[in-house]
C-alpha cells in the first residue's frame, strides 16, 4: 500500500515505517518539522511533506491514511490551557483532517485514526475486563476520546472503511511509557504507584504495528478495536514483573498524593486506569507474538 501517515515522526510512527517498509509499504509523512529525523532519512521511496494540516492534493493517491496526531497526555499537568490544547490537537485536527478526505477525487481504502482505552473512563479499582462492547466513561478523558471518534463519522457516509484504534500502554525499548518507568527500578527505588490496584492495559510495540497492518489488510474490519494486550494487569504486578525483569528491588511505593502535587488533575492518568481486553482483535485471527508481560518486557530489556 501507498499510505500516507500524520504524526509519523514519534515514537509509533516510526516504528510502523520501519516495519512496514520491510513488507513492501510506500510512505508519504505529514509533519509540521520541517525535515524527516534522521531514522526516517534514510528511506528512499518515503515522501516527506512539511505542512499543519495536508492539502488535498497531498492527500490524493493514497491507498491508506493514519491519523496518529495528538498532544502528550500523560506526564504532564493538566492546566486548563493544556487541556484546550490536547482537545483540539485531536478534534479540531481529526475532523479538518477528514473535511479533505471526504471531498478526493481519490478517497484511500481506508482512514485509520488513534483513540485510546481512556474512553471507557478509568478507575483506582480493579474491574471485569472491558471489551469494546462496554459503553464510554464520563470523565475528561472518555468525554476526548468519544469526540475524538466522532470525527470519523462523515468517512462511512463516503464509503471509506475506518478503523479506530483504541491504545492502551504501548512498550518500547526506544522511548515512551516504558522508558520513564525505567530510572526508579534501576536506581533501586522502583515500585508500585498509589494503591497499586489500578489496571494497566499494555502491548508491545510489535504487536500494536503488526495488529494495525493485519486490520488494514482485512477489507472485513472496521470500526473501533482495543489494541492491547489479552492480558492487562495490576500497576502493582507491573511493578513486580519489571523489578524481576531488571534485577532489582521492588519495595518502595509512590502514594497519590505525591503524583497530585506534581501532576494536578493530569495525575490521574498514572494513578488510575483500567482493565481492556482486544475481544475483537482476536476474533478477527490475530496472533499475539507477546501475550504475556514477562515476556514482552525481557524481549524489550535483556539484550
Amino acid at each position: 500500500m501507498k499510505i500516507g501517515i500524520l504524526g509519523g515522526t514519534g515514537l509509533i510512527g516510526k516504528s510502523f515505517i520501519a516495519l512496514a517498509t520491510q513488507k513492501g509499504h510506500r510512505f508519504r509523512v505529514f509533519s509540521r518539522k520541517t525535515s524527516l529525523p534522521p531514522e526516517l532519512s534514510s528511506y528512499p521511496e518515503l515522501e516527506f511533506v512539511s505542512c499543519i494540516l495536508p492539502q488535498a492534493a497531498d492527500l490524493e493517491g493514497l491507498d491508506a491514511i493514519i491519523n496518529l496526531v495528538g498532544e502528550p497526555i500523560a506526564g504532564v499537568r493538566w492546566t486548563e490551557e493544556r487541556k484546550t490544547l490536547i482537545e483540539t490537537s485531536r478534534i479540531d485536527f481529526t475532523r479538518g483532517l477528514v473535511a479533505r478526505v471526504v471531498d478526493l477525487k481519490s478517497p484511500p481504502k481506508v482512514f485509520v485514526n488513534a483513540s485510546a482505552v481512556g474512553y471507557y473512563g478509568m478507575s483506582e479499582e480493579p474491574h471485569p475486563p472491558y471489551s469494546e462492547k462496554k459503553e464510554p466513561g464520563d470523565d475528561f478523558l472518555a468525554k476526548l476520546c468519544v469526540e475524538w471518534e466522532n470525527q470519523t463519522l462523515p468517512l462511512k457516509t463516503k464509503g471509506i472503511r475506518s478503523l479506530v484504534f483504541r491504545t492502551g500502554i504501548i512498550l518500547s525499548s526506544k522511548g515512551g511509557a516504558l522508558e520513564k518507568m525505567l530510572p526508579p527500578f534501576l536506581f533501586g527505588v522502583g515500585g508500585s504507584i498509589a494503591t497499586g490496584k489500578q489496571g494497566m492495559s499494555w502491548i508491545h510495540i510489535l504487536d500494536f504495528i503488526s495488529a494495525m497492518l493485519h486490520l488494514m489488510q482485512l477489507e472485513s474490519e472496521a470500526g473501533a478495536y482495543n489494541l492491547v494486550s489479552p492480558h492487562p494487569v495490576s500497576n502493582e504486578e507491573f511493578s513486580r514483573i519489571l523489578a524481576k525483569t531488571l534485577h532489582r528491588p521492588n519495595f518502595f511505593k509512590v502514594p497519590s498524593f505525591a503524583i497530585q502535587a506534581l501532576y494536578g488533575e493530569g495525575s490521574v492518568v498514572i494513578t488510575k486506569g483500567q482493565y481492556v481486553i482486544p475481544e475483537r482483535l482476536l476474533s478477527s485471527g490475530y496472533e499475539f507474538q507477546f501475550q504475556n508481560l514477562e515476556k514482552a518486557l525481557l524481549n524489550l530489556l535483556e539484550k
